[in-house]
């Protein structure tokens, strides 16, 4: 199920967050992750809570909506690391703690909080909180969860926000065929975005016109368009078609917020440089506000080289993230602080 027909309009970008009791976040040190800006990159060793960062800034900025892929952002939390039964709803909640919190500020200044709690074997229950200048909203959702992790929403709404995605390496599996997020890509975001999408891998391939779906063989092919030629795109390397999934979802969502796990993987350094510039663009020409995690510092070079190409420089924040018993703790690098950090004194942001 996908939404092309929703108000755009809408802004909605995060500035502050705070979490407690979610997942293997007991609390934060300083109460909040603050200073979130355009593009934000969440660095740390493995189990440190980068995943769980953007887990928790996707409910609390979905709150009751389906995302833009149509998807319960609940049901895809719970189950988008593994299914193992209904043992899989406790591990949402933090072992020493009966239920979690997720409160975030957003750009214009309204509060929004997220508390969960898991009244049953089998249910999921989330109360709401949206605060602005005016009044005050609450009210509850409750999903129910099979034993096959079917899950079912009994109260709660079930409207699409046509502007926040989370792209995993799940997403990028399930769409596979490259003309089905070609045709994702249109039908959410138009010829604007086709536009966008093309733009990005000019950077590279200088003769690319368009991409076009043509028959071949008794079937419809998606293919790349150049000067003379054109080349089927299941002909291109597996890393390239990989990331034109990531660069098609990041310019088919607008104003916005787009939440990457772990870009790199499967990516070899040409086709993670798609992905950077696309991560750029998406800021600078689709106003989006972007969260990622990510282990590579080469890819961490390439944003802050498209960054400086863009002079978007002041639209990024880096977090380096560390967890120890339950208690979440951060370095925020500007920039700058992440230019010094990486060329002048060789500083793994990694570690």
């Amino acid at each position: 199920m996908w939404c092309n027909d929703m108000n755009r309009d809408k802004v909605i970008h995060i500035k502050s967050i705070k979490i407690k009791g979610f997942r293997g976040i007991r609390n934060i040190m300083h109460g909040a992750l603050e200073g979130f800006k355009g593009i934000n990159i969440f660095i740390g060793r493995n189990n440190s809570g980068k995943s769980t960062i953007i887990e928790a800034i996707y409910l609390v900025s979905t709150l009751d909506k389906l995302d833009a892929l149509g998807r319960i952002p609940m049901e895809y939390i719970i189950k988008r690391r593994g299914w193992y039964g209904l043992d899989t709803l406790k591990d949402i909640i933090h072992r020493k703690l009966s239920k979690a919190e997720i409160e975030a500020v957003i750009a214009n200044n309204t509060q929004t909080a997220v508390i969960i709690s898991k009244p049953g074997l089998d249910l999921i229950k989330t109360d709401i909180l949206y605060s602005d200048r005016t009044s005050v909203t609450t009210y509850s959702i409750n999903i129910s969860f099979n034993s096959a992790g079917s899950a079912k929403i009994f109260t709660g709404k079930k409207e699409i926000s046509p502007n926040i995605i989370f792209i995993d390496w799940n997403v990028v599996r399930e769409f596979g065929l490259p003309e089905k997020v070609y045709s994702f890509l249109l039908e959410y975001g138009g010829k604007e975005a086709e536009k966008n999408l093309v733009n990005v891998f000019k950077t590279m391939y200088s003769e690319l016109e368009e991409f076009k779906v043509l028959p071949k063989n008794n079937k419809w092919v998606l293919s790349a368009i150049l000067t003379k030629y054109s080349i089927p795109f299941y002909l291109l390397g597996d890393g390239i078609k990989s990331a034109f999934i990531y660069i098609a979802l990041l310019n088919s969502v607008e104003k916005g917020i787009i939440l990457i796990e772990e870009p790199e993987l499967h990516q070899h350094i040409g086709s993670m440089e798609f992905i950077a510039e696309a991560i750029i663009k998406s800021r600078k020409e689709r106003e989006n506000q972007v969260f990622i995690t990510t282990h590579s510092l080469e890819f961490i070079d390439l944003v802050l080289r498209k960054a400086k190409k863009y002079d978007m420089g002041k639209e990024i924040s880096i977090y380096r993230i560390s967890l120890k018993n339950g208690e979440l703790k951060y370095r925020l690098y500007s920039y700058e602080e992440a230019l010094k950090a990486r060329e002048e004194f060789e500083v793994d942001l990694r570690v």
